[in-house]
């Protein structure tokens, strides 16, 4: 019985092991991305830490994102981070499976050359964005 017992536990804790989530410190990240007051939909949300990957997520139609760790829901990693945000990219319709480019209509100073920053803690983050200006001559989807 006894044998059966730290089987199980060994068990148990070797499949622990295979979760595949990394060794790291993640904090779960979420906020609002605002453009001149209004929501910014389907933008891009990248945390960049000091070292190691990145984290992304995509903003809904409130603005609202959460980031994800190499496609998982673990946040981003602890520590200083440069942010970019930026609108290029293929967007689908879900309901008709038709896809279109969104063209830029942020200002390098939030995606290229970005000058956001923030710290993600250990546990829950919230950090919004409050962008006041749009690339020159570019209208808003």
């Amino acid at each position: 019985m006894v044998w059966r017992l730290a089987l199980l536990a060994a068990l148990t804790t070797t499949l622990g092991c295979f979760s595949g989530r990394p060794d790291l410190d993640f904090g779960d990240v979420h906020g609002t991305v605002m453009l001149q007051g209004k929501p910014l939909a389907d933008a891009t949300v990248r945390f960049q830490p000091e070292s190691g990957r990145p984290s992304y997520g995509k903003t809904n139609e409130a603005g609202e994102y959460t980031l994800n760790f190499m496609g998982k829901e673990w946040g981003a990693l602890v520590g200083n981070h440069q942010v970019a945000i930026t609108t290029e990219d293929r967007i689908e319709n879900p309901e008709t499976g038709e896809s279109r480019w969104q063209p830029e209509i942020l200002p390098p100073k939030y995606n290229t050359q970005t000058e956001l920053a923030a710290v993600v803690e250990p546990g829950e983050n919230e950090v919004n964005f409050m962008l006041d200006e749009m690339k020159k001559g570019a209208k808003r989807p």
